[in-house]
């Protein structure tokens, strides 16, 4: 076995081991176990040997030179409160000082927007809180209807959808009070339109054109309710009574009908002005409330 090197730019010298196998398996049964460590040892002596050669003698590389790197590091020159003075702060207080994001301005814009264009008395090309919202130079066709006045009595935004940078569709929902006369004020069916607004990195926002109408979106299928039975039990009606008893005075309980997992209640509870209005309640049988229908 040879591990020299002829040169030291020369290539590794590779090494091959014989191991005489044949002869090996020729050997008697009791001699073969000994001469079988013996051919094991040899073999990883061998194996050490050629790694040993090709590392001896081996002049490491130079590195290049590189030339120091100056690294700027700043250096807080105020170091924050130590001790039980000093606080961390928590999920809370990040989420309070963390503006809205761009699609929430833009609701509240669209939202801004239908209010004072449903509430101009019937007028809304005459209204400077409209003209003010649109792009400069906006034209609001004259709207018709003599004598006509309307308000928003709420507004709600059901969908907001980016559709190109810093724009935004929103679906605002609402519902007017219109009348002939301004005595008597009519509630219309809730609305709904579409407004596209356009929010800059400031938070500005700016409507880019009139309301859009759309349909009113319709709501998921749900199960009916239970009929309801005579006899409720004692402590799904106490339950209810000592819920009902956090919205109003005098609550009653009107009906109530089994669900799988629970029970539904139909209060009756009175307001400040002394109205009575129905209310629902969802309990367990154990008489806790679930929350949902669904729970």
């Amino acid at each position: 076995m040879d591990a020299s090197r002829s040169d030291e730019s020369a290539q590794p010298v590779e090494v091959y081991e014989h191991v005489p196998w044949a002869e090996l398996a020729a050997l008697p049964k009791e001699q073969r176990p000994w001469v079988v460590y013996l051919a094991a040892g040899a073999i990883a002596a061998a194996s050490l040997g050629a790694l040993a050669a090709r590392s001896i003698g081996r002049t490491p590389e130079p590195l290049p030179d590189v030339a120091p790197i100056a690294v700027s590091v700043p250096v807080a020159t105020t170091l924050p409160p130590a001790g039980p003075e000093a606080e961390l702060l928590t999920e809370a207080d990040l989420l309070a000082v963390t503006p809205g994001g761009d699609d929430v301005n833009a609701a509240a814009r669209a939202e801004w927007f239908v209010t004072d264009y449903f509430s101009t008395a019937g007028d809304p090309g005459t209204h400077q809180q409209v003209l003010d919202a649109l792009p400069e130079g906006s034209r609001v066709p004259t709207a018709t209807g003599t004598g006509f006045t309307s308000y928003v009595e709420w507004v709600a935004t059901s969908r907001i959808e980016p559709i190109g940078r810093d724009r935004f569709e929103c679906t605002v929902l609402f519902r007017m009070l219109v009348s002939n006369n301004e005595e008597n004020y009519v509630r219309l069916p809730v609305q709904a339109v579409d407004v596209v607004v356009e929010v800059d990195g400031a938070g500005g926002t700016r409507v880019l054109d009139l309301p859009m109408p759309v349909g009113v979106p319709a709501g998921p299928p749900s199960p009916t309710w239970a009929d309801p039975v005579e006899d409720v039990p004692d402590v799904i009606r106490k339950a209810a009574l000592d819920l009902a008893q956090a919205w109003g005075a005098e609550p009653s309980v009107i009906e109530g009908s089994e669900r799988e997992g629970g029970w539904r209640v139909v209060v009756s509870v009175a307001d400040a002005a002394g109205g009575r209005w129905p209310l629902a309640l969802w309990l367990t049988d154990q008489g806790e409330r679930t929350g949902t229908a669904d729970s």
